[in-house]
């Protein structure tokens, strides 16, 4: 399995990438949203976490992009600002999941693995 982390935050990428790593998950990660859609355009995962607050445009564009042009990829977004709207627009985007900031390990693979989809 391989999932792509988007955020801008170094400290959060590093924690799913520890978490994800020691399930035997692949990752790769994007700082922003253009540089997710690039990653996109050439490569194919099970699934993205994307946080929705980042710099330029935010998740939720990431989110409807992914599902126009990768339907079948999972999408789980994250949020230090979780709200009925957010978590909305969110679902409303496309979004299979959401997982409140901050999160344990067993928080982030439960969302994860309940909304797999596909298994590249």
């Amino acid at each position: 399995m391989k999932v792509l982390i988007v955020d801008d935050d170094t400290i959060v990428v590093e924690s799913c990438r520890r978490i994800l790593h020691a399930e035997g998950i692949v990752t790769q990660h994007a700082g922003t949203v253009e540089e997710a859609k690039a990653v996109l355009e050439t490569e194919v995962f099970s699934a993205m976490i994307t946080d929705i607050k980042m710099p330029k445009q935010d998740g939720f564009k990431l989110i409807s992009w992914v599902k126009k042009h990768r339907p079948e990829m999972s999408v789980l977004m994250m949020t230090g600002y979780l709200t009925p709207d957010t978590q909305n627009t969110g679902l409303n985007s496309g979004a299979d999941a959401f997982i409140a900031k901050p999160f344990t390990p067993d928080e982030l693979l439960e969302q994860l693995y309940n909304h797999i989809t596909c298994k590249f």
